[in-house]
């Protein structure tokens, strides 16, 4: 009996067996070709925009909405879309990608691996933006000697790995190249200090390089004490020559509440430096962040003459105080008054020989002074320091936040302040006409900006033909904490106020804004002739 179960349960068995061979349907799965632009070695400019559009072909169907996609670059997902359409932040050279495509339904993925061949695109001419994203330091770029180039917002940190700094103040350009030396190149200043970049790929050189105070010691000639701190409240660069065989350029900073100063030189195959240490105010109070040049003289085709006294001001004494390039001793500047309670804010030399302007400000109000002034030692027996017109400013037309630029050809003072740029002449101070609601040329309005809209920083062209304004949408937040960018740069065309061109949301807040140009061209003139920029705006 149990063989009889025996036998009738394998009969089953095979019964069942065979019914369920006719229950698997094999189905073909769906086979994906992936073209397009993905080749195997991709051209790129470092910081533009990487663009790469696919194809897919599938055996039984290619509905893109059926399938998921990754784009990897160095092992990093960098987007989730069917083309990609990122900004090219990779290191220069080569780097590899992969792209995925994975079917919803089934699971199944196909891949492509391909390189990029990542170029420079900062050698040319460009507008470079420094702003507050998020709590710390950032740049944006665009390249001015291509045809529709695009923005690059916040590319140091992508670039870089870690931050710029914290509290970004301004940028600084040196055209004058010293080699192997990171005076040369861009300079930022942030956090109290003077970060160094290349002026061809925008990023540090080296690792974590600043200019501070071994910098000057080193290249100076006598030693001053420890220097545990070196605290940067403001910084200057002049490129003071750029002919072939007659290079030149100084630098001039205020640190630890001293004046220290470097003069480079160079000459028929010899260069020479000179520098300055550690000059306090003669008064010895706190001296303001701001100072300036009395003039600047050109002399030759691409040459100024190097200056040789600066002007300066002592909080605490509330007065004007000079400083010979030559000489670590001080004066003071008494004959152009006493200012107890006001701080320098910003100072310069103008378009007219021996006359410069300065602009003092405490909590309630500004002060404007037109002054003329010796620009050497030995003519202050000619020109003596003299008070040629002063006015009172209110605070909503003058104030800590104004951005500042002086014609170089003409006896105008452009100035921005909250939504509205002004051109002021400065003639009127000889009258005690003050800057007021007449001056204004520009407001934000004009351009469709609501009320949360201010300009924060602005640049002119080297032939005063068109002035960048750096305009921030943050409102009260200077932080830039949103995550939404709402830092604007604005291009108007100086003679008309017309706008030549919009890029919106290409920064964090903006804090300073340059046209960062490849060559030296005193004024935009070359060989005594105006040079008509050629920029793609």
């Amino acid at each position: 009996m149990k063989s009889i179960l025996f036998i009738f349960c394998i009969l089953i068995l095979v019964c069942s067996c065979y019914k369920d061979k006719g229950n698997y349907e094999y189905n073909e799965i769906n086979q994906l070709e992936i073209g397009g632009k993905i080749d195997s070695v991709i051209l790129c400019d470092q910081m533009d925009i990487l663009h790469i559009p696919v194809e897919l072909k599938g055996t039984q169907y290619d509905d893109t909405s059926r399938f998921s996609y990754t784009w990897e670059i160095n092992k990093k997902e960098v987007a989730y879309t069917k083309d990609l359409n990122i900004y090219a932040n990779f290191p220069l050279g080569e780097v590899v990608g992969r792209y995925i495509v994975t079917d919803k339904e089934l699971g199944t993925k196909a891949f492509k691996v391909f390189k990029i061949k990542v170029s420079s695109s900062t050698a040319g001419d460009a507008i470079l933006v420094l702003s507050k994203y998020k709590g710390h330091a950032e740049l944006s770029f665009k390249r001015l000697d291509k045809a529709n180039s695009v923005f690059t917002p916040n590319y140091y940190y992508d670039l870089v790995g870690n931050y710029l700094g914290l509290e970004p103040k301004k940028i600084h350009r040196n055209y004058v190249p010293e080699e192997g030396n990171k005076n040369s190149g861009l300079k930022i200043e942030t956090d109290h200090k003077l970060k160094c970049l290349s002026d061809e790929t925008l990023v540090e050189i080296g690792e974590d390089v600043f200019l501070d105070q071994h910098f000057f010691i080193n290249r100076s000639m006598s030693y001053p004490p420890e220097v545990p701190v070196f605290d940067v409240q403001s910084f200057s660069h002049l490129t003071t020559g750029a002919e072939e065989n007659s290079k030149g350029a100084c630098m001039f900073l205020i640190a630890n509440n001293e004046l220290w100063h470097d003069q480079y030189m160079y000459m028929f195959g010899m260069s020479v430096n000179l520098t300055q240490l550690c000059k306090k105010s003669p008064l010895n109070g706190k001296l303001s962040s701001a100072f300036f040049l009395p003039s600047l003289k050109t002399s030759g085709a691409q040459k100024y003459e190097t200056p040789e006294l600066i002007y300066l001001f002592d909080e605490t004494a509330g007065q004007f105080i000079t400083m010979s390039l030559m000489s670590p001793s001080g004066s003071v500047c008494s004959e152009i008054g006493d200012y107890p309670g006001y701080r320098l804010m910003y100072g310069t030399h103008t378009a007219s020989l021996n006359y410069a302007v300065a602009v003092l400000e405490n909590d309630a109000q500004s002060k404007i002074l037109y002054m003329k002034l010796p620009a050497k030692a030995s003519e202050t027996n000619t020109i003596p320091p003299t008070l040629v017109g002063s006015a009172d400013v209110p605070s909503n037309i003058l104030n800590k936040t104004t951005s500042f630029y002086s014609m170089k050809n003409e006896g105008y003072l452009l100035f921005a302040t909250r939504n509205k740029l002004y051109k002021y002449n400065l003639h009127n101070l000889e009258s005690g006409i003050a800057p007021s609601v007449q001056d204004e040329i520009v407001t934000l309005s004009d351009f469709g900006f609501g009320e949360d809209a201010e300009i924060t920083c602005m640049a002119v062209t080297r032939t005063e033909q068109e002035v960048v304004l750096g305009v921030s949408r943050y409102g009260d937040d200077v932080d830039g904490m949103s995550d939404e960018l709402k830092g604007d740069v604005l291009v108007v065309n100086m003679k008309t106020m017309e706008l030549i061109k919009k890029y919106e949301g290409v920064a964090g807040r903006p804090v300073d804004i340059i046209v960062k140009y490849q060559k030296f061209l005193r004024d935009g003139k070359e060989d005594g002739e105006t040079v008509s920029d050629v920029l793609h705006f």
